[in-house]
């Protein structure tokens, strides 16, 4: 559900990043197993001012992502493309800028700029043995020396973090260890 979302239980001296996020998850749209994708931009575009951080507006928002771009690779039953995203806020007048490596994460948490990661997540199993490879697209919005803090997620710890960065489907969209983030102005 979307909602304003803060980091829990951080030790505060030792957080960085955003102190709260207004936060879209897949259930907010009618594509829930499919549209993570649209909730990460629909998120990153309300932090940027798109959108208004709306409980009430959420479903439309995202009704509408869906409706305009949506999951798109192979028709839409393996998610959305990296180029999707992109065109989702170049459409609302954000232009994007990949970030390379854990360094570049950070420096973008650390100057309050959220990041749009692709993260491997266990998929279906087929013939009842074989587990599939399957993403998630979120928001990394924080992190402490523990935990890297992600909307449509929460607190995931950094070798876990790292290993699902890392993951065969990020590298089949060309989001192995990079993130999306606002391009700088000037």
């Amino acid at each position: 559900m979307a909602q304003l979302i803060a980091p829990v239980g951080i030790d505060p001296a030792g957080y960085r990043g955003l102190a709260s996020i207004f936060q879209y998850t897949n259930w907010d749209g009618d594509m829930g197993r499919f549209n993570c994708g649209q909730a990460a931009a629909a998120t990153f575009l309300t932090f940027q001012g798109v959108f208004p951080p709306s409980q009430e507006q959420a479903q439309e928002i995202m009704r509408g992502l869906e409706r305009e771009r949506p999951p798109d690779i192979l028709g839409g039953w393996f998610g959305t493309s990296r180029r999707q995203i992109e065109h989702i806020c170049r459409q609302f007048g954000h232009e994007l800028t990949e970030i390379n490596g854990e360094e570049s994460l950070r420096n973008q948490l650390d100057r309050q700029q959220p990041v749009i990661v692709m993260l491997g997540v266990p998929g279906p199993k087929l013939f009842k043995r074989y587990v599939l490879p399957a993403g998630h697209w979120t928001v990394a919005y924080g992190y402490d020396e523990v935990n890297i803090h992600l909307t449509n997620w929460g607190a995931m710890s950094w070798p876990d973090f790292r290993t699902r960065w890392n993951s065969m489907v990020s590298r089949l969209i060309s989001m192995r260890q990079r993130g999306l983030t606002r391009q700088a102005q000037g």
